[in-house]
């Protein structure tokens, strides 16, 4: 059984270890024998959950997803859900995790939690090759006259009716209804992301974009914590054998490979990024309920966790806290560039909630991470990815320097 063990956890060095972690793994897997793993699955997004010529699901996730429960000792139950019901699906239980080329987004994590990222792709516009004069540019698709088609109820619908608000967007039940519409005529143009648009194969398309950078990951219900801290340890597994590489150059393409250095820096900058995407959330709260914009006793109750977090996780908790003090900052600078919004129900415990859950999952990501950075070319690689993918509106470049050079810090 150590052998299982080394293949299911390969992280762990000491013989003790892998034993603690095989009876607790041993101990889970009983309880959950007769138990599938329900997976959910839209089955309309090439190349991550299809349908293939015999009917068949197939695709990047779909095989993650009979890797993940295979290696629990479980089935696996795929449930087909429409992009439109996927936070309520989740919410109710319908199945324990969503694995179809689902969007990381910070409204979402109101309601869910991401695992690590695991791929990174952008918003585009297709259209016709024939088109090509009458819509040479992406500002020449947002007039009232054209019509945009996007598949209805996920993330691509929302960016399209952020980028085109005065063009007439149609909304699809069915991603593969997209490229049918573009063809016959229906409409001038469909918005996908540069992934999907590939597995078309349309030789009678251009592309207009990308336009976004965004994170694809897998979501669970936010109360399922525990779980997705189980799953990404899992995938950073698989990042550290090359199995997830080796399936992203399989589905994705080479274009999409990441080796494991990329693929950590990514998991990290996704979960500083996406504490900066919720704080214009935070900033309309304050702003409805008359709140200063800087608590200080808050912070030093967030620093305080922080460096609980890190001391528990064997890092140097100095530094970490470090860290997290320059994101303070960079928060405070985008609630202060925070466009007046309405705050609807939104609940500031509920959001600091959510932020408390990303804070531990980048000091879990710092922890994997940090081998990583003791080269001249690891910094570099650092630098780059935090400057790509902070996209949160009012951080600048300098603070963007400061927190790389803070990440460093961190052993």
């Amino acid at each position: 059984m150590t052998k299982v063990y080394r293949r299911l956890f390969p992280s762990l060095k000491t013989t003790g270890m892998i034993a603690v972690a095989g009876i607790l793994f041993l101990s889970t897997a009983l309880c959950l024998a007769a138990e599938p793993l329900r997976v959910g699955s839209s089955g309309d997004y090439a190349p991550f959950s299809f349908r293939d010529a015999a009917g068949n699901l197939t695709g990047f996730d779909v095989d993650v997803a009979n890797r993940l429960a295979a290696d629990l000792g479980r089935p696996t139950v795929f449930e087909s859900f429409k992009w439109p019901e996927l936070v309520a699906r989740l919410r109710q239980g319908d199945f324990e995790i969503a694995m179809s080329g689902v969007t990381q987004r910070a409204d979402r994590l109101l309601n869910l939690t991401f695992t690590r990222p695991y791929a990174v792709t952008g918003a585009v516009a297709l259209i016709r090759k024939s088109d090509r004069q009458r819509l040479p540019r992406l500002a020449a698709l947002d007039r009232p006259t054209v019509k945009i088609a996007v598949n209805a109820g996920g993330h691509l619908e929302q960016v399209a009716r952020r980028q085109f608000p005065q063009a007439q967007i149609v909304t699809a039940n069915d991603n593969r209804a997209l490229p049918v519409l573009l063809s016959k005529g229906s409409v001038d143009a469909v918005v996908s992301e540069e992934i999907e648009a590939r597995s078309w194969g349309g030789k009678n398309f251009e592309l207009l974009g990308p336009f976004t950078r965004d994170r694809k990951a897998y979501a669970l219900a936010r109360e399922s914590e525990e779980t997705r801290r189980q799953v990404d340890d899992w995938l950073a597994d698989r990042e550290a054998d090359g199995w997830l590489d080796a399936l992203r150059r399989k589905w994705l393409g080479k274009s999409e490979s990441m080796k494991p250095a990329q693929a950590c820096f990514e998991a990290l900058v996704a979960a500083m990024d996406l504490r900066l995407q919720l704080m214009p959330k935070v900033a309309a709260v304050k702003r409805r309920d008359g709140l200063p914009i800087r608590d200080p006793k808050q912070e030093e109750a967030v620093l305080e966790k922080v460096k609980v977090s890190a001391t528990t996780a064997g890092l140097d908790a100095a530094a970490v806290v470090e860290l997290f003090r320059v994101q303070i900052e960079a928060a405070v600078a985008v609630e202060h560039a925070a466009q007046e919004t309405a705050a609807a129900e939104l609940n500031l415990a509920d959001l600091r909630a959510s932020i408390a859950g990303l804070s531990q999952q980048e000091i879990a990501e710092l922890g994997r991470c940090s081998k990583f950075w003791k080269t001249a070319n690891g910094r570099k690689q650092l630098r780059t990815s935090l400057e790509q993918g902070v996209n949160a509106s009012g951080v600048s470049r300098e603070l963007v320097a400061r927190m790389a050079k803070a990440v460093q810090e961190v052993h």
